[in-house]
């Protein structure tokens, strides 16, 4: 069976993309000793989440279209981590991070559902 996705049209996506342009803010934002550092992982995280969801679009099959949902969801999961940190040694960004955190649990659900449901081959 083929696979027709256009990760344009995948809510989940555009969720993933604006979290990952919060999270390039955010790093940019981070001061002290290893801010860089911790940045950086974070934005590679966040980046990685939608790319990977638009690199399962680009792939033929079902079977290939979950694995990358997989990288994605282990990708956020990294994400999330990444951010708990942020949490506990940016307390002035607090707000910001508990955003960035509960769009990221939504991006989770929202491919555990794609996953489980995936675009028709029509």
């Amino acid at each position: 069976m083929t696979l027709r996705a256009n990760p344009a049209r995948l809510l989940v996506h555009q969720i993933a993309s604006e979290n990952a342009r919060d999270a390039v803010r955010l790093a940019r934002s981070l001061d002290g000793p290893g801010a860089q550092a911790r940045g950086d992982q974070l934005t590679r995280a966040a980046l990685s989440v939608s790319s990977n969801i638009a690199e399962a679009c680009g792939r033929g099959t079902i079977r290939e279209f979950r694995q990358f949902l997989l990288y994605a969801r282990g990708s956020a999961q990294e994400l999330v981590s990444q951010l708990g940190v942020a949490k506990g040694a940016h307390p002035a960004q607090r707000g910001k991070i508990a955003q960035l955190q509960t769009r990221t649990v939504l991006v989770l659900k929202m491919l555990r559902r794609l996953s489980d449901r995936p675009p028709s081959d029509r």
